[in-house]
């Protein structure tokens, strides 16, 4: 099993760059990624993955893993440490007294964060809980045949439906531009 390597990528410094420049509140949505993140470091401690490198620069997150000696079930909860730490601090702050744009905003952010990790796309988290997933029952060329599989016909089903929003609502540009972001580094990812 390789080691589990996590990288924000081409799509993810460009959705960032869009997120922060139409975002009411730049501060909680990087404070929703670093918390994201802070996640995956939690949940691979626990799951005995020894964090390999941490680098931090602007607009840029990488965090290597080595997950050499996990098994496929722990690799997963590696992955799902990013979308449950999301989804446990958005329910924290919904039961908290505290009102206003900011809570709203951090709340919205934090479940579209973890909703969009779980999308099963190879590059997000959601595709590598599939591909684990498949691994545990298929054997490793046919897991990842079946992976890429489904992540490249998640990735097109979404830019239909973005197209779909614009066409018919002329709205949702975001979503457009995420999916051919998408689409474009799955393209570089499998080549």
């Amino acid at each position: 099993m390789e080691g589990f390597s996590e990288k924000v990528g081409i799509l993810a410094l460009l959705v960032t760059t869009l997120s922060l420049g139409t975002s009411p509140h730049p501060i909680i949505l990087i404070f929703s990624y670093l918390i994201h993140e802070l996640g995956h470091l939690v949940f691979s401690s626990l799951a005995g993955a020894k964090l390999k490198k941490l680098k931090i620069g602007p607009l840029h997150l990488s965090i290597s893993y080595d997950t050499s000696g996990l098994t496929y079930k722990r690799e997963i909860l590696v992955q799902l440490g990013g979308i449950a730490f999301n989804l446990f601090f958005a329910l924290c702050a919904l039961a908290l007294p505290i009102k206003g744009n900011g809570a709203e905003f951090f709340i919205v952010s934090n479940f579209s964060l973890a909703a969009m990790n779980l999308y099963p796309v190879s590059i997000l988290d959601g595709g590598g809980i599939l591909k684990n997933v498949f691994s545990l029952f298929l054997s490793g060329g046919v897991a990842e045949k079946a992976s890429r599989t489904v992540s490249l016909v998640c990735g097109i089903l979404m830019w239909l439906v973005a197209v779909y929003l614009q066409i018919i609502f002329k709205s949702n540009l975001s979503l457009f531009i995420i999916s051919v972001l998408l689409l474009v580094e799955l393209c570089f990812s499998y080549s």
